[in-house]
């Protein structure tokens, strides 16, 4: 129980980093997708949303409902490789601290950190 709880409380933490970063390079504030948009099957909903779409409200809120629920975290986790391409033409200084957080996520999920 301690190591779910420590889990999930450090997911919790970089979550927060995220969107401080999010904020930081300008992509936290973007348009809310279509009902539609969310039905998406497709990895990272590449067919109807931007990537900080996804990010901000299928990722981070699918994330937050295991919080609140303390529902089992993902075991494997891989964003931060798909977040390089979808920022690659932003200035590296600007997007730097959002590729880090994501990074940091993969290797908390992954077991890597």
């Amino acid at each position: 129980m301690k190591t779910t709880f420590s889990a999930h409380h450090t997911l919790a933490d970089l979550l927060m980093d995220l969107q401080i970063a999010m904020g930081e390079c300008g992509v936290w504030e973007c348009e809310k997708p279509t009902p539609k948009a969310l039905q998406s099957t497709q990895p990272f909903c590449v067919d109807t949303m931007s990537f900080e779409q996804w990010l901000k409200f299928v990722m981070i809120e699918r994330f937050k409902a295991l919080l609140e629920t303390g529902g089992a975290l993902p075991v494997r986790c891989h964003i931060s490789p798909m977040a390089e391409e979808a920022f690659k033409g932003k200035p590296e200084e600007s997007v730097h601290h959002l590729l880090r957080c994501l990074d940091r996520i993969d290797q908390h999920l992954s077991g890597t950190s």
